[in-house]
């Protein structure tokens, strides 16, 4: 699985950037449902997230009216979400303790 950030328009027009979780093929996994908002442990960190965040804008604007329409479609196909949910945070602890416990 893989992520980034992505911008997206909503029905009344109003943008947002959120994270987007991937197959290894492309295909959108899902996308977090609130919008990201940016907060650091250092301004070394901050800076990094408005980096990954800007590099969104050099993305296509994402729908969230049809990303949510074609992860239905997925769904109703068997093509269900077959990983378990889970946050930017989640993913970072994740592969820190993966990182902690690597034989150095």
């Amino acid at each position: 699985m893989m992520w980034t950030y992505r911008i997206f328009r909503d029905h009344t027009g109003r943008y947002s950037v959120r994270e987007v979780f991937y197959e290894s093929d492309g295909s959108i996994i899902t996308y977090s449902k609130a919008p990201v908002v940016l907060l650091g442990a250092s301004p070394e960190e901050l800076l990094q997230l408005i980096d990954w965040c800007r590099e969104a804008f050099d993305l296509p604007v994402l729908s969230l009216e049809v990303i949510d329409a074609q992860l239905a479609e997925r769904s109703a196909h068997g093509q269900t979400d077959k990983h378990e949910r889970l946050s930017l945070r989640d993913v970072r602890a994740v592969l820190s303790n993966e990182t902690d416990n690597v034989p150095s």
